[in-house]
């Protein structure tokens, strides 16, 4: 504790007593109140400042904030680290677990419209975006298809080997039902010249979402955040959260339409959401590794194992979701007619 008193005095202020949290974050008790003094990576560069200004610079408060230093900066160096100080939030909520996400999820809403910018589309980044991306899809898809094929020349199968070949066909369609929602994407843009995006999080969950003492939510752990598409936050939850043994995930299609109510996707954002969504990168990866991994048999069946999970999971809500956008499509479509014959 003696040791982050020279810290302090930078923000005039006067350890008491405090506490560690984790490896990089500890609670202080200070003559001014509890504060988080937190850690940051040596690396850690412009973005995460000019995420921070862009924050302050919006209408958007519902974030933590970054308390300045003497020399009215964010960031403090000390014995070769860097550190920032940030007020504690008791945290306390009586919400339970889904209305705590709903929360979240229409503060993230508000986060991405309120940092929301739009950007010139430049030369041919859509045609190039698109050829890329089917291209990895197509190579992936034909790798796994010659790896079963040699597979079943054999006589005995290893473990891993016999998953791989019993998760084919699944995986497979996977890739081609990534392939047409990328197509579906690329016909949409068009001739389009522009494209939003917002500040991202980029790791968003619960214990990212602290409750001050009036019950307020407020982000925290802005220190991977950046521009890009909205699609990009949640893209991260659910493959994160999807990281568990098999389950149907309503919950998460409930609050992926909590989000969409406060600021919904672009029809080609919701194409491309879906494509990146569906494709089951995790497994393709580690079949393309297999022979270079230095890990045992048990140990490549496991993870192939629990990439599988990963992969059904994330299919429970790609194809809830698909069957949500195409019956609200259907609903449009019908109403546009009768509207049209009256």
């Amino acid at each position: 504790m003696e040791e982050i008193e020279p810290l302090l005095r930078q923000y005039d202020l006067t350890l008491e007593y405090g506490e560690e949290v984790n490896s990089k974050v500890m609670k202080i008790y200070t003559n001014k109140g509890p504060y988080v003094v937190k850690l940051l990576p040596n690396s850690i560069d412009q973005q995460f400042l000019h995420s921070y200004s862009s924050l302050r610079q919006s209408n958007f408060n519902q974030f933590v904030p970054i308390v300045l230093n003497r020399n009215q900066q964010l960031i403090s160096h000390y014995n070769g680290q860097n550190y920032y100080v940030s007020p504690w939030l008791p945290n306390e909520p009586e919400d339970e677990r889904e209305k705590r996400h709903q929360y979240l999820f229409q503060e993230m809403a508000r986060l991405h419209k309120q940092t929301e910018q739009n950007v010139t589309l430049l030369g041919h980044e859509v045609s190039k975006h698109y050829e890329t991306y089917v291209k990895e899809l197509e190579e992936n898809k034909a790798f796994y298809e010659a790896f079963v094929e040699k597979c079943e020349q054999k006589l005995y199968l290893s473990p891993f080997e016999l998953q791989a070949v019993t998760y084919y066909i699944e995986v497979s369609r996977a890739i081609d039902f990534s392939i047409k929602k990328i197509e579906e994407w690329y016909e949409k843009m068009g001739e389009k010249e522009t494209s939003r995006i917002s500040l991202t999080h980029r790791k968003i969950s619960a214990h990212h979402f602290l409750y001050d003492q009036n019950e307020k939510g407020h982000f925290i752990n802005f220190e991977q955040a950046r521009y890009a598409s909205p699609i990009d936050d949640f893209l991260l939850f659910i493959t994160r959260i999807a990281r568990t043994t098999p389950v149907q995930s309503d919950d998460c299609v409930n609050w992926f339409y909590t989000y969409q109510k406060e600021y919904p996707y672009t029809d080609e954002e919701m194409l491309l959401f879906l494509s990146y969504l569906a494709y089951p990168h995790r497994i393709c990866s580690l079949i393309k590794q297999s022979h270079t991994y230095p890990y045992t048999e048990l140990e490549k069946n496991r993870k192939l194992v629990k990439a599988y999970w990963q992969f059904k999971n994330i299919e429970y809500v790609v194809m809830k979701l698909s069957e949500i956008e195409e019956r609200k499509k259907r609903e449009a479509e019908a109403a546009e007619a009768k509207a049209t014959n009256e």
